[in-house]
Formats: C-alpha cells, sequence, structure tokens
C-alpha cells in the first residue's frame, strides 16, 4: 500500500499496523497533541545563530558535501530545544522549495508542535532516526525525506542539538542514514579537536565524583554546567548556583540553598576557584533516620567517601572499618552500594 494511502487511513479511520511502528507511535503522540496535519502555521521562535555547534558545523558541513545523497540535499543544525539554527544545500531550488514549506532558522520541529518528522523523532527516542515521504504527520513535509542524528558534546557531554540530512522523497536510498551518521560522527570529531583545557578540567572532575552513591553531582563554572540529569531540574539554573558560589566565597565547603538542600563544595581545581567546583547533593535526607547517632555516622560516611572521591576502600580503611561493614551501612543509610 502507498505511503500516503496508509497516512491517511490512519487520520481517517485510525487504521494502523501498515506502518513502522515508531512512526505510528509518533502519529498517535502527534494527534494527541492537536497537530493539525493539513496546515503548516509553524510559530517562530528565538534561537541563538552563534552557537558552539553553529561554529562548528558551518565550518565542517560545507567542506564535506562528499557524505550527501543525490544532487540536491540539505544538511541542518538544531538546538536543543528542537530550532533550526544553520542551514546549508547543495542546490538553490532545494533551498527554495524548503522555504516554501517552512523548513527554515527560526522554527521549531518537535513532535507536539508539528508532528512526526525527522527532528522531533530523533528528539522523542533520542536516538537517530529517518522519516520518508508520507510518514510526515503534515502533508506538506510529504515530498521530503528528513534525517537526524542528535549531537553531543564530547568533552562536556551536553547535548548540543541535532544534525539533520534532507533530500527529496524520490531520492531516499540506504545511504540517507549513513550520511547523517556520518555527519554526526565529523562535528563530534570536531567538537573533541575545538575543546579547551578549562572544559577538560570540568569533565574530568565531574567524572571523578559523579560515581558517588547517593548523590546528584553537578559541575560548573561561569559558562558550564556538568550534569546527568536525575533531580537536576529541581534545581536553581546555572547562572543562579555559580552566583551563589561566588557570594559564599572560594573558601566555602557548603553551599545551602533556599529550599534547605546543602551540597558539598569541591574545587575542580584546588585552591583555584575560577576554574569550576563541584556540588554534591546528597539524595537521602539525614534526618529521616532513626536517632541523632545514626545521622551523624551517615553525614561522616558521606564525607570520606567525598574525600575519597567515591574510592570505597580507601573510605573504608579511613573509617576503620571493613569494606563488608561499609557496604552494609551505606545500604542502611540509603547512599547506595
Amino acid at each position: 500500500m502507498p505511503a500516503s494511502d496508509v497516512w491517511q487511513q490512519f487520520l481517517e479511520a485510525d487504521r494502523r499496523g501498515a506502518a513502522r511502528p515508531e512512526i505510528e507511535e509518533s502519529w498517535v503522540r502527534s494527534r494527541q497533541s492537536g497537530v493539525d496535519p493539513e496546515r503548516l502555521d509553524l510559530a517562530p521562535a528565538r534561537f541563538d545563530p552563534e552557537t558552539l555547534l553553529v561554529a562548528v558545523g558551518s565550518r565542517v558541513i560545507p567542506g564535506t558535501a562528499d557524505l550527501l545523497v543525490g544532487d540536491a540535499a540539505s544538511v541542518a543544525l538544531v538546538d536543543p530545544r528542537g530550532t533550526l539554527t544553520w542551514r546549508w544545500e547543495s542546490d538553490p531550488a532545494l533551498r527554495r522549495d524548503l522555504q516554501q514549506v517552512e523548513v527554515e532558522p527560526g522554527h521549531r520541529y518537535v513532535e507536539d508542535g508539528v508532528g512526526t518528522c525527522g527532528v522531533g523523532l530523533s528528539m522523542a527516542v533520542r536516538s537517530a532516526s529517518m522519516v520518508v515521504g508520507a510518514e510526515h504527520y503534515k502533508q506538506a513535509w510529504h515530498p521530503y525525506t528528513c534525517a537526524t542524528a542528535p549531537i553531543v558534546d564530547p568533552t562536556t557531554r551536553l547535548l548540543l542539538g541535532s544534525v539533520n540530512v534532507c533530500c527529496r522523497a524520490e531520492h531516499t536510498n540506504r545511504f540517507v542514514m549513513a550520511a547523517v551518521v556520518a555527519f554526526a560522527e565529523r562535528l563530534r570529531s570536531a567538537l573533541r579537536d575545538a575543546a579547551t583545557p578549562r572544559q577538560r578540567r570540568l569533565v574530568d572532575a565531574h567524572m571523578t565524583f559523579r560515581s558517588l552513591p547517593g548523590a546528584t553531582v553537578i559541575t560548573l563554572d561561569g559558562e558550564i554546567m556538568i550534569s546527568d540529569g536525575g533531580p537536576v531540574a529541581t534545581l536553581p539554573d546555572r547562572a543562579t548556583l555559580w552566583s551563589m558560589l561566588r557570594q559564599a566565597g572560594p573558601s566555602a565547603t557548603h553551599l545551602t540553598l533556599a529550599d534547605g538542600r546543602v551540597a558539598t563544595v569541591r574545587p575542580v581545581t584546588p585552591g583555584r576557584f575560577e576554574d569550576g567546583c563541584v556540588l554534591i547533593f546528597s539524595a537521602v535526607s539525614l534526618s529521616e533516620h532513626e536517632n541523632p547517632l545514626q545521622n551523624a555516622e551517615a553525614e561522616i560516611i558521606r564525607e570520606v567517601l567525598i574525600a575519597c572521591r567515591g574510592n570505597k576502600t580507601a573510605a573504608a580503611h579511613r573509617l576503620g572499618m571493613a569494606r563488608g561493614t561499609l557496604y552494609k551501612r551505606l545500604r542502611r543509610y540509603g547512599l547506595g552500594d
């Protein structure tokens, strides 16, 4: 059955099973979000045209046209919010055609806004994805195929955005996905080469403390914040945390937030506050333990683990207990094992 018929039957009769499972799941999410498949009506979004991804990508992509499929293809960079920030085409005619269907910088391409598309699907499944022709939820995009791959900074581990390869649907072949994956790898390689010593120090410090049991670890300086998700969304943003650290001063060993949470502070470089700090938030409320003695023991164990940078053998030795005993205490106090 032609893909356009599958799309039409899904919209009109909710008939399923003929499209790829990931496409049908995206169609369902698109419909539940109230996306109109027959209208474009994309609203402009604010974006930063001078991000690190754009700076590196605008230099790398035009020089790697050998990766493109066919004579007419487009390569675009998208920020972490799904907004197109930069675009390059091998064919001026394709550029004009894409502008007619509102594929241009300043528009967002997320599922709950525009329905199934390469960028939106990739963001939803968090991996490289391709949407071919009538697999797009919006009919205006049926003449095109889009493949998208996320770009994670190899140094900071932060999501910088995505790279998207678009071509006419009739030119779709197995090399489209290969091209976007190759572009993503070349961008990551260029980003790795562009990393500064300061960024590398931040990452090294973060990787040292991130394995601490029962803790949320954030590493930041005046420009960058590295985290691994979890309850980070409930914490103040980077600028606020850095401002609080500066007010506390370079001798601070703890930082107390407005909601009462306390983080242990460890400078990235001992004695050099300017190189950044690691904030270690315990996932356990010590006041929940049975008595003050247990509270004190849990806090001591936590502090020693931090001082030993998560090395349990060293922590057990410093605490004067067997490693097996330390593991039992970690489980008792909800500090992991």
